[in-house]
């Protein structure tokens, strides 16, 4: 059974039900926990590798480079081709999206997420530089972002890697648009440019912050699902699909991706606080197993 077959009746009621219940359960448990405690201006605005102007610059070409992308894929007049799953018609097609609609993708929202953090972490950085105050508030946010940038940016890669590149082979479709430039910057640049901050940065995430990067994760549920009846018609992902058979359990699966991904992570970030040569190592290792610039050409993700 693939992941979007559909049984003998839906499954989104049960599996819009599911979703909520963990959208609430975690947000209690965010607003009952201190996770808005703001960590040291110079931890989150310099670093204890390199020169602190080194990593402003880095932080805001990174800042730059997300926003350039993410106005870039608006404004392609050509549009951007995808293979989605139409809501009314169940069934996955070529088609090709325009403008706004282009937001849609997850990996867009991630890859906004990883804006925000770089520009937000720029200014502090800066402003350390400058011997200026970075407001309580913006030091206890910049960190949860870092960790919902870290978390989404895991699971975009690897899903883009390991599940949709050869998905769509097997199917027939032409993968070619995973690897115009935008869709590099976002699958691979992303992972490589926040696996550069984990090292030689010095923001802190720790293990409670899981809750930030799985409550966004849902929030984009919950559009997506609001889009495909309501907007544009599609589901840019068929396993989003609450219809399918194995709905409850794919979306608990993602879920729990999530929250994986972010600790590996936290995991690498442990390992830089513990030796950042080996920190280095090995985050360099897990961002070369998982990024892909070339077209596939090896056994397993060629097309029959």
């Amino acid at each position: 059974m693939s992941l979007h077959e559909y049984g003998e009746r839906d499954r989104h009621i049960e599996t819009f039900v599911l979703t909520l219940v963990m959208f609430v359960a975690l947000l209690i448990g965010v607003l009952n926990g201190d996770f808005l405690s703001p960590q040291a201006q110079t931890r989150i605005g310099g670093s204890a590798f390199i020169p602190n102007i080194l990593l402003a610059v880095f932080r805001t070409l990174a800042a730059g480079l997300s926003l350039f992308t993410v106005i870039s894929v608006c404004l392609d007049r050509e549009g951007g081709p995808a293979i989605p799953l139409f809501y009314k018609s169940r069934k996955c097609e070529q088609a090709v999206l325009y403008g706004s609609h282009r937001l849609v993708a997850f990996t867009v929202w991630s890859f906004i997420a990883f804006g925000a953090y770089f520009a937000l972490a720029a200014f502090a950085s800066w402003a350390e530089i400058f011997g200026l105050s970075v407001p309580s508030w913006l030091l206890a946010v910049i960190p949860l972002i870092f960790a919902i940038a870290c978390g989404t940016a895991l699971l975009v890669t690897v899903v883009v890697t390991y599940y949709l590149i050869p998905n769509n082979l097997e199917k027939g479709f032409d993968v070619a648009k995973y690897f115009l430039w935008y869709e590099i910057v976002m699958h691979n640049l992303n992972v490589i440019l926040l696996g550069v901050d984990l090292v030689l940065g010095g923001v802190d995430i720790t293990l409670g912050m899981v809750a930030f990067p799985v409550l966004f994760g849902i929030v984009y549920v919950f559009f997506a699902y609001i889009y495909a009846i309501y907007g544009g018609g599609i589901y840019l992902y068929d396993f989003l699909d609450p219809r399918v058979s194995r709905a409850p359990l794919i979306h608990i699966g993602l879920f729990v991706m999530i929250a994986l991904f972010y600790s590996v992570a936290l995991a690498l970030d442990a390992l830089v606080d513990w030796n950042v040569i080996a920190g280095g190592l090995g985050v360099a290792v897990c961002i070369y197993s998982i990024v892909r610039f070339r077209e596939p050409v090896r056994a397993g993700f060629q097309s029959p």
